[in-house]
């Protein structure tokens, strides 16, 4: 087991925590978590123009719901001003920094790069080299007084204590230039581990045309927070097995950096569904009225639940047909509602006039039953296939799409129970008024 493990998440506040950033945090959390060891955030925000409270705030947000704990922090950059110019005057008195007056940009701080070819052990890709001859002298503190990225990010962590930097493929450019800072600056150097990006279903970088990209909108649209983390932490690593459905224990036992691919992963919308629809037929049917409940009221489907034993009945029903939790209202909308849209194509094969009598009989003998029980309408409606020799097919779907508006829906006798004697009459003479 590695010892005094310290590794760090720096989101920077000017947008959302989109899914590679989750999935860069999940990795920090998961390697500091099995080695027992401290998972740090830092909001690094010396981007004054594009920072704001709300970013982070929202960051803050993602990470919770999400679960994923910090032991130190939220340390922000913008509060840490004073430490940078120390190390800033620090590499001017060594002479490896000076002072650059740049137009309209006020007087800025260059470091001074010695040109040596500079190689590091990365835990995912191997060993790396660079030569640092052709990089050119770079800004560490710009005319505003603003650390740059690079000069912050290494002057917190050799500060910081932190023993492995763990993140997206796409900082590899800035590795070379933070090695240089580490030992000018008297830093022991952390390992290094970059994550390869993750691309979209067609192989591009992931983007907006490929559906929602930030947690946020995984969670608005009805994802459970274990699902995402665990479909998340199967997109560029793997347990050594193919165990796809993995508790935060299992992960935290299982997670080495030596199974994280090198290669990038796409991303698999279909895959997520399954999985989210797997977490939620798992959840307890009351935890899982909680998580529905927001949805209900956003929807106004709050004044049509007739009862927390009615709604437990029809969460129970439908639990193993919505992937999604908002899904639930769009496939349980006709019970909460009292006016229902009809689909087309399920009208035109279903509500057919040789079907006429059949509905206009059920209807009638409807009417008669005193409890709208499961047991006291099956009997109703198969009395009436029998009495008119035809399968039950031929009377549940007409029946189905006169009450619910189309050909899919839960069983039934179970769907007429929970939509009651009032709407199940109404909705069926709607029917024989407008279609038949």
């Amino acid at each position: 087991m590695s010892l005094n493990v310290k590794v760090r998440f720096p989101p920077s506040p000017t947008g959302f925590l989109h899914i590679g950033g989750a999935r860069t945090a999940l990795y920090n959390w998961l390697f500091a978590r099995h080695n027992d060891g401290k998972f740090i955030l830092r909001i690094e925000d010396t981007d004054q123009q594009r920072s704001t409270e709300e970013a982070t705030q929202t960051i803050l947000d993602s990470l919770t719901w999400l679960g994923l704990d910090w032991d130190e922090g939220p340390y922000h950059q913008s509060e840490r001003l004073e430490v940078y110019h120390e190390y800033v005057e620090k590499l001017l008195k060594k002479g490896r920094a000076f002072y650059v007056d740049e137009p309209e940009k006020g007087r800025a701080v260059r470091f001074k790069i010695t040109g040596e070819v500079t190689d590091f052990d990365d835990l995912i890709h191997g060993n790396i080299k660079s030569d640092t001859s052709l990089i050119e002298d770079f800004v560490i503190q710009k005319g505003d007084g603003f650390p740059t990225y690079n000069f912050a990010c290494v002057v917190d962590d050799g500060l910081m204590g932190i023993t492995h930097v763990i993140r997206g493929d796409d900082h590899m450019s800035n590795t070379p230039r933070q090695i240089a800072l580490y030992k000018a600056l008297g830093f022991e150097l952390p390992r290094f581990a970059h994550i390869p990006m993750i691309l979209g279903e067609d192989g591009s970088r992931m983007s907006k045309r490929h559906g929602a990209t930030s947690v946020t909108e995984y969670r608005e649209k009805g994802y459970l927070p274990d699902a995402l983390v665990n479909f998340i932490a199967l997109l560029g690593w793997s347990p050594g097995n193919d165990q796809e459905l993995l508790t935060r224990q299992e992960m935290i036992e299982k997670f080495t950096l030596k199974r994280v691919n090198k290669t990038s992963a796409r991303f698999d919308n279909t895959k997520l569904d399954w999985m989210n629809s797997k977490y939620i037929q798992d959840l307890p049917i009351e935890n899982l009225i909680n998580e529905l409940h927001p949805y209900i009221k956003k929807a106004n489907f709050n004044g049509g639940i007739i009862s927390d034993e009615w709604l437990h009945k029809l969460v129970e029903l439908y639990k193993e047909r919505f992937k999604t939790l908002s899904e639930f209202v769009t496939l349980t909308a006709p019970f909460f509602s009292d006016e229902i849209e009809y689909d087309d194509t399920a009208v035109q094969k279903h509500l057919k006039k040789g079907n006429s009598s059949l509905i206009k009989d059920a209807y009638e003998k409807l009417k008669e039953i005193r409890t709208f029980s499961i047991k006291e309408l099956e009997g109703c409606l198969r009395s009436i296939t029998n009495e008119h020799s035809v399968s039950f097919g031929k009377l549940a779907q007409p029946i189905r799409v006169a009450v619910i508006g189309k050909s899919a829906s839960a069983g039934i006798f179970e769907t007429l129970e929970l939509l009651g004697k009032e709407k199940t009459l109404k909705r069926l003479e709607y029917t024989i008024n407008t279609f038949l």
